[in-house]
Parts: C-alpha cells; sequence; structure tokens
C-alpha cells in the first residue's frame, strides 16, 4: 500500500477537476481551467471559480494528505457501505488525461482525519494530514457556490471605458467618469462634464473598481427564502455600480442596506439602542443575477463615493 496514493505528483499540471457524486440526487461539479482561467459548472450554469479554493484543494489536501492506516475488518463493510452511497468521486486530469481518481467519504468518529477509497486498494484508509486536526471532506463539496468566485467586479483598469456611480435615494451624489479623447471626463448625473478635476485623480479612482470581492463561502441562507430575498430587493436599492469596458461589456453591482438584529449587532450608540440598519455589512446582488451576497464596508468604503467626494466645491 502506497501511503502517498492520495496526492498529485504534479499539481501544477492539473486542469481539470471531476467530483461526482455516488448519491445520484446530487449533481457533480467540474473544475476546469480554460485561456488559464478556472471555472466550475455544473448541470445549471457556469462561473468563475474560487482560485483559493482550487490552490487549496490541490497544493495543500493533494500534496499533503497520507494514509494513516487501513480501516478495521469491523469499518470494513460499514464504511465501504457508506462510501458507495455518500461518497464522492474525485478524477483529476492533465491535457485530457486522468492522472488520479479515488472517492472521497465522511470524517472519522474524532474528525481528525477522512476515510477515503482508492480503486488500487482492497479496503479504504484513514487519510489525514500531518499536524491538521480536521477532517478533508469540505475540500471536495458538491456545493456550487462553495467553488465560486467571491469576485463580483473584475476588470482590469486599463480596460474601464466607464464607470457609473448612482445613489438612487439621493440621485445629486451620482456620477460617471468616462474614457474620452484620451482622457478621463467627469460627469454629474445631468451628463455636465465637470472641470478642474486632474485626469490623476480621477485614474486613482478608477484603479479601485478593478478587483471587488464579497465575502467568501455559500449564498447567503436568505436565498432559501424568496419571501425575504425579495423584500429586500423590492425595498430598493442605496447604491450601484457599472461598468463598461472597452469592448462594450458590462459588469454592475446593487448593493442593499441589511436590517440589524440586537443577535447581530454589537451596539455603538451612546444609549445603547440598535439602529435599523447594519452600518458595515450590506447585501450585494451582481447584475443579472437573483442571489444575494453579504459584502463588508471595509471593501466598499473606499468605493462607495459622492460626487461631492471626487470634486469637493
Amino acid at each position: 500500500m502506497d501511503s502517498q496514493s492520495f496526492r498529485l505528483e504534479n499539481p501544477d499540471k492539473i486542469d481539470k477537476i471531476l467530483l461526482s457524486p455516488n448519491n445520484t440526487k446530487l449533481d457533480y461539479i467540474l473544475i476546469y481551467k480554460e485561456n488559464d482561467r478556472w471555472f466550475v459548472k455544473n448541470n445549471k450554469l457556469t462561473e468563475p471559480a474560487d482560485t483559493h479554493s482550487i490552490r487549496e484543494l490541490l497544493h495543500w489536501v493533494l500534496r499533503k494528505a497520507q494514509i494513516k492506516s487501513p480501516v478495521s475488518d469491523a469499518e470494513k463493510e460499514p464504511v465501504t457501505r457508506e462510501i458507495a452511497l455518500n461518497g464522492v468521486k474525485a478524477v483529476f486530469y492533465s491535457g485530457g488525461t486522468e492522472v488520479n481518481s479515488f472517492y472521497a467519504g465522511n470524517p472519522t468518529p474524532n474528525q481528525e482525519a477522512t476515510y477515503m477509497y482508492h480503486p488500487d486498494m482492497e479496503r479504504p484508509c484513514i487519510v489525514e494530514i500531518t499536524g491538521f486536526k480536521g477532517y478533508l471532506t469540505p475540500y471536495f463539496t458538491l456545493d456550487m457556490d462553495a467553488w465560486r468566485s467571491p469576485i463580483i467586479i473584475d476588470v482590469p483598469a486599463e480596460q474601464i471605458q466607464k464607470v457609473e456611480i448612482s445613489w438612487p435615494e439621493t440621485p445629486d451624489k451620482g456620477f460617471s467618469i468616462s474614457r474620452e479623447n484620451n482622457a478621463l471626463v467627469l460627469r454629474n448625473v445631468s451628463g455636465a462634464v465637470v472641470k478642474n478635476i486632474s485626469n490623476t485623480r480621477l485614474l486613482s479612482f478608477l484603479e479601485r473598481f478593478q478587483n471587488i470581492a464579497r465575502e467568501y463561502g455559500e449564498t447567503a441562507g436568505i436565498n432559501r427564502k424568496k419571501v425575504l430575498r425579495d423584500s429586500v430587493i423590492g425595498g430598493g436599492h442605496f447604491f450601484s455600480i457599472n461598468i463598461t469596458d472597452v469592448n462594450g461589456k458590462k459588469q454592475g453591482i446593487r448593493m442593499f442596506r441589511m436590517k440589524t438584529s440586537v443577535e447581530t449587532y454589537a451596539p455603538d450608540r451612546r444609549d445603547g439602542s440598535v439602529p435599523n440598519f447594519e452600518t458595515d455589512t450590506y447585501w450585494v446582488q451582481v447584475a443579472g443575477k437573483p442571489e444575494l451576497w453579504v459584502i463588508q464596508g471595509a471593501i466598499m468604503n473606499s468605493r462607495m463615493k459622492t460626487l461631492q467626494d471626487i470634486a469637493p466645491q
């Protein structure tokens, strides 16, 4: 038995990963590289993939995973059955050739290792990473959202043709910055040019929009309750960004206030009262997508600017 059967010798050369469930009620996950970019797909959609999660799987889990021991005779039958029913088959490819495949199962009872099975072996094994007290099952998840990139706006600054900032509750705060005749032009919501603003100042602001990330992980629970999600969206957004690149491709987000609760908010008012909305966490919706995600004010504060911020009177 090779203790490194669950490792990859050359993880950098992997360009496709297929995760398929033994439970036929679940969907597969296909992660693949195209033009040096990772994507993830299932039966319903294709999205840019989270390169951090992929790197953790390929360069941490599958470089360090090792067999602690085969399962005992007493464990063999129940563990084999559980993997057969609910395990995930992981297949790794390089240039169209399969380089390794195995089945990932559930945690061991102490949750410090993972039951896994390799087709070359007579029985499942207990697999661990030395020094890591945990199990590896989540790294083979079939949850599409866990593999999706948290980047919600992704465009190089030099490729931005136009940025439009809107504040629907106070429209006069909105503005746009566009490239015109090799210069950056600031306009108010009426389309009038705002003069005497340096190109350097506008470029510095434009560069803030080339990469915006939401919180990592699966979509918020509110998306499983359509009534709640629709109530947030129906209440209207308070801020939006719309970007057009030099090829005419559009990207955008809308931001919504998140109601507070005594369970999630640490009051900072002098009287200890709780405000109606969170002050540093928001809902965000990507243009053309139904889901609401969580985004931090720390990410957005430097981008949530008004015309007065850009062009002080």
